[in-house]
């Protein structure tokens, strides 16, 4: 269904009052689609299938599974408006207790129906507009670094780096997919490229991906690197180890 469309399933056992309802509704250029039932029974067959934005219905449901009825679309349906229609006010309070505050006495005004066919609209396009944000917050934005290497150029996102190893001019570039790729940079220039990415100049050689360490060993100024179950060793100057060590301990 588009976010921006509101289906309704009238419940209504009186042909009048059923027609009434659909002619209102199909007038509102917000209804894109409208289902109806004679009684509780085939309600609730129809909304198996169909997921109504609102329910209108008489209260109380024809059918044998009436009580149920109010229960089912809660439980089932919560996102979903409950409009009750009735003869009398009679049920007002009993349907309120159940958390309903939508009720319309017979015949349904026309002007009462489209006042919460809006309000309906508002908090679905509400919901959509929250949804979207929540995935933009969520969404961290991909970085892709683009360098030459021997056969072509690489293009790959920070993450994917393990740790680069100094080779004359050139450096390698060790991937977690255990791959490695000779990039025509300095490693000096490198570093200034992925500092910014959580990287770490343990050496002359070396430049490590932080997330990756799992072990810093003092004895031999060695740290261990893990990625898929795969360790890599990697020396490190003895200032390094000593920066290392103690800010893990802070």
């Amino acid at each position: 269904m588009n976010n921006h469309e509101i289906f309704a399933l009238i419940i209504e056992s009186e042909v009048d009052s059923l027609n009434r309802a659909v002619a209102i509704f199909r007038a509102n250029p917000l209804i894109s689609g409208i289902e109806t039932a004679a009684d509780s029974d085939q309600a609730i067959l129809k909304m198996i299938s169909f997921n109504p934005d609102i329910v209108l219905f008489e209260y109380p449901p024809k059918g044998n599974s009436g009580k149920d009825l109010l229960k089912f679309i809660q439980a089932k349906l919560t996102e979903t408006t409950i409009i009750i229609v009735s003869e009398t006010k009679d049920y007002a309070a009993t349907v309120i207790r159940k958390g309903i505050f939508n009720y319309l006495l017979k015949p349904v005004s026309k002007d009462d129906l489209d006042k919460i066919i809006s309000k309906v609209n508002l908090i679905k396009q509400t919901n959509v507009q929250s949804r979207i944000n929540e995935i933009i917050e969520n969404t961290q934005e991909e970085t892709r670094l683009k360098f030459q290497t021997t056969k072509g150029y690489l293009i790959v996102d920070p993450e994917e780096i393990l740790y680069c190893k100094a080779d004359g001019s050139c450096t390698e570039i060790h991937l977690t997919n255990e791959r490695t790729e000779l990039i025509f940079l300095f490693l000096r220039k490198l570093d200034e490229i992925l500092r910014q990415f959580n990287f770490l100049r343990v050496s002359r050689s070396y430049l490590i991906n932080q997330k990756f360490i799992r072990k810093i060993y003092r004895s031999n100024n060695t740290i261990i690197l893990s990625s898929n179950g795969k360790e890599y060793e990697v020396k490190a100057s003895k200032q390094q180890i000593k920066n290392l060590i103690n800010f893990d301990s802070e």
